[in-house]
């Protein structure tokens, strides 16, 4: 019975490592994936053929949303007569701006998951060590 106490109380000290251990598990994938998919949106930005599409789709809509707002033109109109122009000329200039911006909260971001990779691989090689160490 003094084993089977033993035992218990050991199984006790080690849930808390074991539940850690099996959260990096499940959390491993999924922070590979992100650190994947960072890297697809960082080679997509860069590619200037893959970002004029995205640049027109928003202007557009940019576009859309005036005649939603404006139908008759009448606040359009008072503020310039090349309006929409100059509107398409300021885009055109802040797009790669925004898109240099972009470049650097993915490399945040990709250092931001660099660390926890590291943190949930110790965490799952925790036990491990521990073990053979005995």
């Amino acid at each position: 019975m003094a084993n089977e106490k033993q035992s218990k109380s050991d199984h006790g000290q080690n849930y808390p490592a074991s539940i850690l251990r099996n959260f990096a598990l499940l959390a491993l994938p999924w922070v590979s994936f992100q650190s994947d998919m960072l890297k697809i949106l960082k080679k997509g930005i860069k590619d200037t053929s893959h970002v004029k599409p995205l640049q027109k789709l928003t202007l557009l809509e940019l576009h859309g949303l005036m005649m939603i707002l404006d139908p008759s033109r009448t606040w359009r109109s008072h503020v310039d007569g090349d309006f929409e122009k100059k509107i398409e000329e300021t885009y055109n200039e802040i797009f790669p701006k925004i898109l240099d911006s972009s470049t650097h909260f993915i490399e945040a971001q990709d250092t931001v998951l660099e660390h926890m990779h590291n943190a949930l691989m110790t965490w799952k090689n925790g036990n491990k060590a521990k073990g053979h160490s005995k």
